[in-house]
């Protein structure tokens, strides 16, 4: 298969997704941040970050918006993990400022094995992520662990009607309508508390023009 043909490949598109690696790492982070911004301000927004808060992200991509934390509390003390080395290493490469100054810490790791101790944080959260748990009760399990009691959980989806439009979700890809999503999470230890939902801006897919609604599902740690 050509390296054109590769990036037009559903199948291929898919594993890039849940694992930007090689060649293509970078130029596929970068359209990440462009559909998934509006989604991340959304969490951002529904967290409402205080100062002095530890805070944990699952899967950030090149690490491009860990600098719009900082703008809503000062003394936040942020981590992040991703299994993919080459987005570890880019957004190193994008907070190198903020991680000298023992702002951020970034590592490489899977979800559902956090090198982190119990309650060691105040809010997780994740956006886009879930959707490649194939046994999200083990991901659960290793959020619960490292929240402080009270902590919450801070889900970024967007709705199954509006995923199914791409043709890469046939491959890997695990949706969910909103209602799914909050009953598993009450099934792992978690009490849900809130969701915010909210129509992104116009985006233009192979010549179409789309429009995903965003969820962010709030859930407090059980215990």
């Amino acid at each position: 298969m050509t390296e054109q043909n590769n990036q037009t490949d559903p199948e291929f598109i898919a594993a890039q997704l849940k694992k930007p690696s090689g060649d293509f790492a970078e130029e596929v982070g970068m359209k990440m941040n462009r559909v998934n911004k509006p989604l991340f301000d959304l969490t951002v927004e529904t967290m409402q970050l205080q100062g002095t808060e530890r805070l944990l992200e699952i899967g950030f991509g090149t690490g491009a918006f860990f600098k719009d934390l900082f703008k809503y509390a000062d003394d936040l003390k942020v981590s992040g993990i991703d299994f993919s080395e080459e987005m570890v290493k880019l957004a190193q490469s994008n907070n190198k400022k903020v991680i000298d100054e023992g702002l951020l810490n970034v590592k490489w790791g899977e979800s559902d094995d956090l090198p982190f101790s119990d309650s060691t944080f105040d809010k997780v959260y994740c956006n886009m992520v879930v959707y490649f748990w194939d046994q999200p009760g083990k991901h659960l399990s290793e959020v619960h662990r490292v929240l402080k009691p009270g902590g919450k959980f801070y889900t970024g989806i967007r709705s199954r009607e509006s995923m199914l439009v791409f043709p890469f979700v046939e491959f890997g890809f695990n949706l969910y309508a909103a209602e799914e999503w909050k009953e598993i999470l009450s099934e792992n230890g978690f009490i849900v508390t809130n969701e915010q939902v909210s129509l992104d801006p116009e985006l233009d897919f192979e010549g179409n023009t789309l429009q995903l609604e965003s969820h962010c599902i709030v859930a407090a740690k059980n215990g």
